[in-house]
């Protein structure tokens, strides 16, 4: 029902385009451009976006790319089910994401984060929950805590690439691209 408000009409597109989306996530693309100001990365940084595009790719385009340390924030699934289908896809998911070196945190792992960006890794977080900025304000501010800069990206495929943007404009890419974003769910935690 969030689905069909946020977008009135052409939900099927969105779903297609949401299914390409995830098989471009499980598969990563081999090929992959990065747009934008990754200079602001070079000594530590928070990136955030939205449940947009291919986002799951980022740590790995990233990775690649800079060859810096990566972190990422998840949420665990027996927060919600504590019985094994929630262990089941917490281990799964974890072991997934965690491919390529990347460093796994949780919410209740502060002390850690703050530790790792202080140390100059790239932290990333998604920020949208019942709304696409609903956890903007903690990143913020966890940003300020560690003195370093607070960037936007997205990671899209454009039919032959993906696209990695550093610092864009998020609010411009989800009317120039509104299929790609797929938060239709009340938000698990905010």
């Amino acid at each position: 029902m969030l689905l069909k408000k946020r977008l009135k009409k052409d939900i099927q597109l969105n779903l297609k385009t949401i299914a390409r989306n995830i098989s471009l996530m499980i598969l990563p693309d081999k090929k992959f451009k990065i747009e934008g100001e990754t200079d602001r990365l070079k000594n530590g940084a928070i990136l955030y976006s939205l449940h947009f595009g291919v986002w799951e790719s980022m740590p790995a385009i990233l990775r690649k790319s800079l060859n810096k340390e990566i972190g990422i924030l998840v949420n665990r699934y027996t927060d919600t089910n504590i019985f094994i289908i929630g262990k089941a896809m917490d281990r799964l998911l974890y072991a997934w994401r965690a491919r390529y070196n990347i460093r796994i945190f949780y919410p209740d792992e502060i002390f850690k984060i703050v530790k790792f960006v202080k140390e100059g890794g790239i932290f990333s977080a998604l920020v949208d929950g019942n709304k696409p900025y609903s956890k903007l304000k903690k990143i913020e501010r966890l940003g300020r805590i560690c003195s370093v800069p607070v960037v936007p990206f997205v990671v899209y495929y454009d039919g032959r690439n993906s696209i990695m943007n550093i610092n864009c404009n998020l609010d411009k890419l989800l009317k120039q691209r509104p299929f790609d974003y797929w938060w239709f769910y009340k938000s698990r935690r905010q």
